[in-house]
């Protein structure tokens, strides 16, 4: 592209899970071409890590009502508040960007409607960025579904499961759909084992001879967390040097997915081998001080993230062959797989890599090596490149 184009994209969350680490990826990658993109970003009000690091790398931000619609609301049909929010947005917006051109607007995830609206009578191109699996309640599926038929010029699917779900759906998407699978930054030289041991002591009060079985991710209903409680159970009986460590927090006003684990995990008498520590900016040095990585999802995941930058961290991986996680991980190769909700399987999978080191050694050196060649940033950067020029001059190379 010979002149410069300005890209809005609209995110629901300032956090720094799966979805906003890829947006920030992209930004990035767009900051350092800024004769060819200018970024904005719309945020949500609230406060979080992700709009801190924008702001701090002089990222352009438009703080607004994102019209971010929830399950409950649709399930409500109480779609007034949407309707308020989206015109004060829109205002903020038009004032924000006077005197420029908007050339695309792009929407983080699905759960955002400010595009479709904003984009259905103006000149923009809405590009949809398809982050989740929506496939539960049924309400759901068949509107976002429909979002997609009618509410975007394109859509990019974040994964193979994603793109198969949705275009199993409606057909129709296959014309105007790309898969981009996302890319994963901030890797850099691995910490030294005395920093490794001064996290593990520092998060999760472990001693050097623990065993630190880890679930980064959100607390929520779909990561599998009381399956992984099941399973740990076991696995604490036979080898007591193991310990469970919990990463991550419950989503806003969702605080009771943490009240119920707590009590569980309370319940079932594991408060002495269970820790659970809140969100951490910087995950890879997390990684790096757990011995092996869980991701148990008892629900389609559209990619798994935290798959590759354990990978990433060379930390074998144990995940549940669903959604986008079955994409990434090859069973027995690069990590294992097994099946979703069985408590049993997982178990027996984390024994296998506890009792033979030298497999779980060689696994987690091609998991690193498959990761570096698969989903760098630079990559995930160039497919939405040719993505812009194809909705801009009608040229694709993908």
């Amino acid at each position: 592209m010979s002149d410069k184009k300005n890209i809005l994209f609209v995110s629901i969350s300032s956090d720094m899970y799966g979805s906003s680490k890829v947006l920030l990826s992209l930004v990035r990658q767009m900051q350092r071409s800024p004769e060819v993109y200018h970024p904005i970003v719309c945020m949500p009000y609230e406060a979080g890590p992700l709009k801190e690091i924008l702001r701090a790398e002089g990222v352009e931000m438009i703080e607004m009502p994102v019209v971010k619609l929830t399950r409950s609301l649709l399930k409500s049909f109480k779609f007034l508040r949407l309707a308020k929010e989206y015109f004060k947005a829109k205002k903020i917006v038009k004032r924000a960007t006077k005197d420029r051109k908007i050339d695309i607007v792009q929407s983080n995830t699905l759960a955002t409607l400010f595009g479709a609206f904003y984009c259905m009578f103006r000149s923009p191109k809405h590009v949809m960025h398809v982050h989740e699996i929506m496939d539960r309640p049924r309400i759901a599926t068949v509107f976002f579904k429909n979002v997609l038929r009618f509410g975007c010029s394109k859509v990019v699917y974040n994964s193979e499961a994603t793109r198969d779900f949705y275009n199993g759906l409606a057909g129709s998407l296959r014309k105007k759909s790309v898969t981009i699978v996302n890319g994963v930054e901030g890797y850099e030289t691995p910490i030294s084992e005395t920093e490794r041991r001064a996290v593990r002591e520092r998060l999760f009060q472990a001693e050097p001879s623990d065993y630190l079985i880890g679930l980064v991710g959100r607390i929520n209903r779909l990561k599998g967390h009381s399956l992984m409680l099941k399973a740990f159970e076991k696995v604490a009986t036979r080898y007591p040097e193991a310990r469970l460590c919990l990463v991550g927090s419950p989503p806003p006003g969702q605080e009771e997915f943490l009240t119920n684990l707590e009590k569980e995990i309370n319940d079932n008498a594991m408060a002495d081998k269970v820790t659970i520590v809140d969100f951490q900016d910087q995950i890879f040095p997390v990684l790096e001080s757990l011995d092996l990585v869980t991701v148990p999802s008892t629900e389609p995941e559209s990619f798994g993230l935290i798959v590759v930058e354990a990978m990433l961290a060379r930390r074998a991986v144990i995940g549940s062959n669903i959604g986008g996680i079955g994409t990434i991980i090859t069973h027995q190769d690069n990590g294992l797989l097994f099946a979703p909700g069985d408590a049993v399987a997982l178990e027996s999978g984390i024994v296998h890599l506890m009792e033979h080191p030298e497999q779980k050694e060689a696994m987690e050196e091609r998991a690193f090596q498959n990761a570096v060649q698969q989903y760098s940033t630079g990559a995930m950067y160039e497919k939405f490149h040719q993505l812009y020029k194809e909705i801009a001059y009608g040229t694709m190379d993908l």
